[in-house]
Parts: structure tokens; C-alpha cells; sequence
């Protein structure tokens, strides 16, 4: 376990050279990263306590501008809002670190320690000080006696305070007695990284980064991850097929996602574990929504940074600090040819998915509006109380003939729209269903002899199968595909898809 004190990673940037090893070493495998809850406090504090300081100041400042003008001022401030400051700082850094719980037994010896101005707390000329120390001291404590089978490295640069690593000062000497063999100590992140990781060359790196991340595996995980948190009430940019910008909102379904570039590759090698970062672009090409529920072709350019290993590719990537989508350039003669290559992609499996739907879907919307239909059906309360009695067994199934939903189902493939399509434009799809005609199912049964005859043809929306089938289908039919697209599916196998090398770059990437 590697626990870090407020010193060696204070004001850590969460996308920063640091952050990135510290994921590594966790990632690895081969070790855990903690702060003591102390020092997560500490952490979170630093980074907010100027807020409410900066926000008066603003307010103040918009005074004075009022007081000095002949019209109302045409501005405003959110309201402050510190907690919301105080729980983003807390996600961002508990996604790096590991938290060490201190218990109350913790919290009140260090409050005593510092009371009696001892080690590691101590006395100034006004007062004590140090009990946020000595709440360290004892986290670390605790936990290496609750874990007796792990060894600890504390990384601190406080040796006034802490010691040295080699003695330690009374009362300290009896705190850690029995514990001294697995507590060791690094005085800064620099000794981190020397101790635990060995840097990986760039030409190195830059060769694994590329193989990599043109893999399936790593373009489905940014495919996926596209769906799951592109999506805004305000909209992104993106060029339709005919190259014109167009504001979208979310992906209907996960789009194609192609490497267009990767730089800054930095690999550390853990414990025998190559991992790497790298700041990458990514082409995206799909169906999307947009504001005004339409949807439309869209092409994207997404930038973000990942983390990623090449252990087999057995570990998923993971996506670092993703940006907003922006317009690819279209003077970019490489961006636009994979562009091109995406849509035939896209097209061809938009073929497939309708084919399939044509035999399945279609049949499956029907058979479920079907379903839903028949508890509506009540032919006891229509038919004559005798009729009623002669049929006991009658069920809206019977009424349907043999087993007719039972063998529409079993003939459906396992296709899972819901999974494949947008949950909200499916719901919509079948929302738009006309209600199925039951009356051309129901047997030809004569009852005219036993009751008065009776117009049921209210019951029952005269709509038929087919009609229901072309309504479902239509909802899935791409408004983007045409004679072109068409065309250019035929002309593409996506087994010889050629695939374009990564831009390289040769700025390494720098901590802020």
C-alpha cells in the first residue's frame, strides 16, 4: 500500500502526468494507492476554500459596475454554492486515491496529541498545533494493524513532523513499535515513480499506443462510451451527409468510431505491466437525435485522453477526461476519406439490421401489440349469458386458432432492439403502432342462432398485418442512405477495410 501525504500530491491535477502513474499502479494490479481521510479533506479544502472569497468579490465588483451606470446592468451571478464545489473535488480525487477511514478512537487520540503538544502534533508561541497530522499518523496506524500481511510505503516530505523513516520521536517510537519492518518511507511522488515504475521510450510506446488503439475491442469501448455520456440538452456539432453543420443532442445507437490521431504516448513499465497514456482523436460517424426529435447522419471529431495497457489486451482502455465533439475539417483529405469509409460501414450494417428486422422485428412489434390487445377483449360481456355457458373454455388465445402467438414468438431470432436502438425512439416506434385488426383471426363461428346479431366491427380498428409491419419498419429506415451509399456498400468488405496510421506527435506531455 502506497499512502500519500497533503505535501506530495497537493493540488494534484486529476488529467496530469501524476494522476495518470497513480491510475497505473492501481490498474496494475501489484499495488494499492490511498490517502488517509485527513488528507483527502485537506486535499478537497485546498481546492475550495478561495471559492466563496472570489464569489463575494465578483459580487462587489458588479456593484460598483451598477452604481456607475446610467441602465440596468444585463448581468448576474449563479448563487454560491459551495457544497457543489466541494463534492466535485471530492468524485474527482476518490476516482484516484483509495480513502483510509479514520475512526473516532483515531480522531480522539489525535485531538489529545495535539492538546499536549506532541509528536506528531506541536507547540507554537499562541497554541498547539498539528492534530490534522497526528489524524494521519494514527489512519496509518490503524490500518496496517487491521492488514498485518501488507507492507506500507508513506510518501511525505514533513520530516520535521513525521521523522525521518530510519527514528522516530517520542511518543511516536511507542505508536509504530512492532510495525517498524513493513513502514517505510519515499519523501516525494519523484521517488514514487523511480521506486515502482521504469519510463518506456516513446518510440516504444508510440508503436504499442498505435496497434492498440486501432484494435476492435478499443473502438467498440469508445463506441459504447460514446452512447453513455455524449448527450446534452443544449447539443453538439457534427457534419450531416452533406457536409453542412448540424446541431444533435445524443446518439440514437453506438456510432463507428475510427483512431484519426495520437500524441503525447508516455509508457511506464509496473511491476513486468506496460501501461501507457496518450492524447487521442477519434472520428465518429452515426445516426444521432436532435433537438426537434429528428435524426439524422452525423460526422464528429472527439478528443480525450486514455489509459490503456498492453498486457494482452485483456484490460479495458479507460477513457480520461473525453471533450466536447467537434466539426471534422473538411479540408482534411485523410479525415474525410475515413469519413467516407464509416458511412459505408454504417450503411452496410444498417442493411443487415433492416433485413433482420424484415423477418423478426416486424413480427415481434405485431405479436406484442397483439398481446396487448387481448385483455381489452371481453366476449362474456358481449355474447348472451347462454353463449357463454356453451364456450366455458373460451380464452382470446382460443380465439386466435392454434397457438398463433405461441408460434410467431417461437419463430422470432433473439434480436434485442431495446439494447440496439435509442430506449426513447423505440418506445416512440411502438407508441406509433396502429392497433392490430383481431377480427380477420377469430374463427368463423356461427352463433346467430342463439343470440341477436350484434355489429362488433367497433371493436376492432380495421388495420391489417401488413399495414402494422410497413408502419414499424418505416420508423427504422435511415433518412441519410441513398443511391450513393448504396453504392458504396457494395464496393466495401470490412475485413479489407484499410486502416490509416495515427498522426504522431513528439511534444511529450507535460504535468500542470
Amino acid at each position: 500500500m502506497i499512502i500519500f501525504d497533503t505535501n506530495a500530491v497537493n493540488l494534484l491535477p486529476p488529467s496530469g502526468l501524476r494522476a495518470d502513474i497513480i491510475r497505473k499502479l492501481r490498474q496494475s494490479g501489484h499495488h494499492k494507492v490511498a490517502v488517509p481521510w485527513m488528507v483527502m479533506e485537506e486535499l478537497v479544502a485546498h481546492q475550495t476554500k478561495h471559492y466563496p472569497d472570489k464569489y463575494q468579490a465578483v459580487v462587489n465588483t458588479l456593484a460598483k459596475l451598477r452604481e456607475a451606470l446610467p441602465w440596468e446592468l444585463q448581468s448576474s451571478l449563479e448563487p454560491l454554492d459551495l457544497n457543489r464545489l466541494v463534492a466535485h473535488w471530492h468524485s474527482a480525487y476518490e476516482e484516484i486515491f483509495e480513502v483510509i477511514d479514520t475512526s473516532g478512537d483515531a480522531a480522539r487520540k489525535a485531538l489529545a496529541r495535539e492538546a499536549m503538544a506532541l509528536p506528531p502534533a506541536k507547540a507554537t508561541k499562541e497554541r498547539s498545533e498539528g492534530g490534522r497530522d497526528a489524524a494521519v499518523w494514527f489512519s496509518i496506524l490503524e490500518y496496517m494493524r487491521e492488514n498485518p500481511d501488507e507492507e506500507v510505503c508513506f510518501v511525505t516530505n514533513n520530516t520535521k513532523d513525521f521523522g525521518d523513516g530510519a527514528t522516530y520521536p517520542y511518543p511516536m517510537n511507542e505508536d509504530v513499535r512492532g510495525l517498524e519492518s513493513r513502514l517505510t518511507r519515499l519523501t516525494d511522488f519523484d521517488a514514487v515513480v523511480s521506486k515502482f515504475t521504469k519510463e518506456v521510450s516513446g518510440r516504444d510506446a508510440e508503436a504499442a499506443a498505435e496497434e492498440l488503439l486501432k484494435s476492435l475491442s478499443v473502438r467498440d469501448r469508445v463506441s459504447r462510451t460514446a452512447v453513455e455520456v455524449l448527450s446534452s440538452p443544449i447539443g453538439f456539432v457534427g457534419l450531416d451527409t452533406a457536409k453542412a453543420s448540424v446541431q444533435w443532442r445524443q446518439w440514437l445507437a453506438s456510432p463507428e468510431a475510427e483512431l484519426l490521431s495520437i500524441a503525447n504516448v508516455l509508457g511506464h513499465e509496473i511491476e513486468g505491466s506496460v501501461w501507457y497514456t496518450a492524447h487521442t482523436r477519434w472520428l465518429l460517424h452515426g445516426v444521432a437525435i436532435s433537438g426537434d426529435e429528428d435524426m439524422h447522419y452525423v460526422s464528429c471529431v472527439w478528443e480525450m485522453k486514455v489509459l490503456f495497457s498492453a498486457n494482452g489486451g485483456e484490460e479495458a482502455p479507460t477513457l480520461l477526461t473525453p471533450g466536447e465533439p467537434v466539426l471534422p475539417d473538411t479540408d482534411d483529405a485523410r479525415c474525410m476519406e475515413i469519413i467516407k469509409k464509416l458511412k459505408a460501414r454504417a450503411s452496410r450494417a444498417q442493411r443487415v439490421l433492416r433485413n433482420q428486422l424484415a423477418h423478426s422485428s416486424g413480427e415481434r412489434l405485431i405479436a406484442e401489440s397483439i398481446a396487448g390487445a387481448m385483455p381489452t377483449l371481453d366476449v362474456a360481456g358481449v355474447m348472451a349469458r347462454s353463449v357463454s355457458d356453451l364456450l366455458p373454455k373460451l380464452t382470446a388465445a382460443d380465439l386466435l386458432g392454434q397457438g398463433v402467438i405461441e408460434q410467431i414468438r417461437a419463430s422470432m431470432p433473439t434480436l434485442d432492439i431495446a439494447t440496439t436502438l435509442n430506449q426513447v425512439a423505440a418506445d416512440r416506434l411502438v407508441a406509433e403502432l396502429p392497433k392490430p385488426d383481431l377480427s380477420g383471426l377469430l374463427p368463423q363461428l356461427d352463433f346467430s342462432h342463439l343470440v341477436p346479431k350484434i355489429d362488433y366491427s367497433h371493436l376492432f380498428p380495421q388495420t391489417n398485418i401488413n399495414q402494422i409491419a410497413a408502419a414499424a419498419l418505416t420508423g427504422l429506415q435511415s433518412s441519410a442512405e441513398d443511391d450513393d451509399d448504396a453504392a458504396a456498400v457494395s464496393d466495401v468488405d470490412d475485413d479489407s477495410d484499410p486502416e490509416t496510421g495515427p498522426d504522431k506527435a513528439t511534444d511529450p506531455e507535460t504535468d500542470r
